[in-house]
């Protein structure tokens, strides 16, 4: 987020900032040579056409992918911000490669101090050391690629440093072998006839290749459009689906066919590196996904509601079997294109120890972002972009509604451009609860943070508002209550300190149903002790940010980085 990227080919020129496609002008006939080159990277990464990149410009308007990894730099020091838990690795890496193809995997990192640092300590095949040199390593991201040179055991050995004030460091080893046997294949001019899943003869279809294959293996796609129809994954069989490293790979859904994951045993399932495309009400469904369910790379291309009341969404959690929580996700570096209708990227019935980071999110018209709705224990929301247009501004960018309570949810270090934060808004019943969120460095932009019944309940404790940038002139930075009566304990069940508020509104709280809960600013810092200068709060009406959309943000070198907003060196 806020990184550009300058591309050249031949006398043209463009940038890169979100992540999709673009396209050079003046275009280069195909056959001709490629030429594509970086011109300019962002301060601390390094980037590089793929090495799987053609040597002319492909006839069929394929892209050609560049990559760009973190380098390593100074360390930084975070403020102390809630939870600061041990670090601990929630989700490892890809557990299979194949022989002489590229591998690329990242783990899921949760506790410390964010953001946080890799390096590689160790790199075996077989208990024999190997070259690091031959591992790219993401130092800010811990995302790796290598490819393995034969079949066998790799062992790598991350060390992973937060920024903490007093370090913590984690040593992790990730077990990879490189087999074969454990991949089928699947291509457009395949053929489904026994004999058939690998490399040199692929299978056609996606169906044929899962029916037809083991649990522990993994099915690779090459480049094309598949029409895989319904495709239920459970553990009996193949339940990794990946695309071939560097091609594009559309699955295309419609007619209520969707992907059910139902999954209770490890390693988790995986989908990676497609695009899905015609999705009616739900693209992928977790069924539920005991073991994990594993979404990266994932470009979900447009998607339809067709029954606006149950819970439309790219990615859904079913939530029918009680109170214990059922699915483990981690959605990582995916994109989310246009939803019609009331539908959201995900709506998560049930989820817990999930950590979703570093998705993109241009929805259209929809009633939100992220909508964790019921039952939410220990999910974390790191490093997202969520943006709308002004005509479509909401305030539901990551909604955590707790209809069946919801515990330690951590919010943190996100990008919402005219769309807010919003907490407890179906968590209305007396008995209901929310406990110990951590809502820390975010950037809202033409929105606020909004809180409903769900945070001052009898038994809610633990709501944590700091180190945020809220700017805002139209709205108060803080909303919610909905007529209710202000809790006597407010200033207990409530922390509001060290953020940063462009605001010239006169109200700092605004009731979002009448005006019995309407707080000034005098009230909001002198009666309750919320974002005064004391806390380190600053509130203002100059405008300290800079550039748009995914650009928005302080500016390059303020100190204030570390201190405030979604952004760091």
């Amino acid at each position: 987020m806020g990184a550009t990227l300058k591309l050249g080919h031949g006398s043209a020129a463009l940038d890169a900032t979100l992540n999709q496609p673009y396209a050079f002008a003046p275009q280069v006939a195909a056959g001709a040579a490629l030429d594509l080159r970086v011109l300019a990277q962002p301060v601390g990464q390094s980037c590089a056409v793929s090495a799987g990149a053609p040597a002319t410009v492909p006839a069929d308007g394929a892209p050609v992918f560049v990559h760009c990894t973190h380098t390593p730099a100074a360390r930084i020091t975070m403020p102390e911000t809630l939870p600061n838990a041990a670090l601990a690795v929630s989700f490892g890496m890809r557990d299979i490669a194949y022989p002489g193809i590229a591998y690329e995997s990242r783990p899921g990192v949760v506790g410390g101090l964010f953001p946080y640092e890799y390096r590689i300590k160790s790199f075996t095949l077989g208990g024999v050391a190997q070259n690091m040199a031959d591992v790219s390593l993401d130092w800010r991201r811990g995302t790796v690629r290598f490819t393995p040179a034969r079949e066998g055991t790799y062992v790598l050995t991350l060390e992973i440093r937060d920024s903490g004030a007093a370090q913590k460091t984690l040593e992790q080893s990730f077990t990879i072998q490189s087999a074969a046997s454990r991949f089928l294949f699947v291509a457009t001019d395949g053929a489904d006839t026994a004999g058939r899943g690998t490399v040199a003869a692929p299978y056609k279809t996606l169906a044929y290749a899962l029916a037809n294959s083991a649990a522990n293996q993994a099915i690779v796609l090459r480049k094309g459009t598949y029409l895989p129809g319904a495709i239920r994954v459970n553990d009996s069989k193949a339940k990794q689906f990946l695309a071939y490293p560097d091609e594009v790979v559309t699955l295309t859904l419609g007619s209520g066919s969707r992907i059910s994951v139902n999954s209770d045993l490890a390693p988790a399932a995986r989908i990676e590196g497609v695009d899905i495309t015609g999705v009616k009400q739900w693209g992928i469904v977790s069924d539920p996904s005991k073991a994990g369910l594993v979404v990266r790379n994932v470009r979900f291309l447009d998607g339809e509601a067709t029954d606006n009341r149950e819970n439309p969404a790219f990615i859904h959690g079913w939530g029918d079997t009680g109170a214990a929580w059922r699915h483990k996700l981690l959605l990582q570096d995916n994109d989310f294109g246009t939803y019609v209708g009331d539908g959201y990227a995900t709506t998560l019935f049930d989820a817990g120890e999930s950590l979703i980071e570093n998705n993109q999110l241009n929805l259209g018209q929809t009633f939100g972002g992220f909508h964790d709705k019921d039952n939410s224990q220990y999910n974390t929301y790191r490093e997202n972009y969520i943006s709308f247009s002004d005509a479509h501004r909401n305030a539901m960018g990551i909604q955590v509604s707790a209809q069946g309570n919801s515990t330690n949810l951590h919010i943190h270090h996100n990008l919402l451009i005219n769309t807010g934060i919003h907490l407890g808004v179906q968590c209305f019943q007396t008995t209901c609860y929310m406990r110990d969120h951590d809502v820390h460095h975010n950037t809202v932009v033409k929105q606020r943070i909004g809180m409903n019944w769900g945070p001052f309940n009898p038994t809610s404790f633990g709501t944590r508002i700091s180190h945020n940038i809220i700017s805002n002139d139209s709205l108060p930075p803080y909303g919610g209550l909905s007529c209710q009566s202000r809790p006597a304990n407010l200033a207990t069940q409530l922390s509001a300190a060290a953020n940063l508020i462009e605001s010239t509104h006169t109200l700092a709280f605004k009731d979002s149903q009448c005006s019995a809960n309407d707080m000034t600013w005098a009230v909001w810092q002198g009666t309750y002790g919320f974002d005064t200068p004391a806390s380190g709060s600053t509130v203002g009406a100059s405008s300290a940010l800079t550039g748009s959309g995914p650009t928005t943000g302080l500016p390059a070198g303020d100190t204030r980085r570390t201190r405030r907003g979604h952004q760091y060196p």
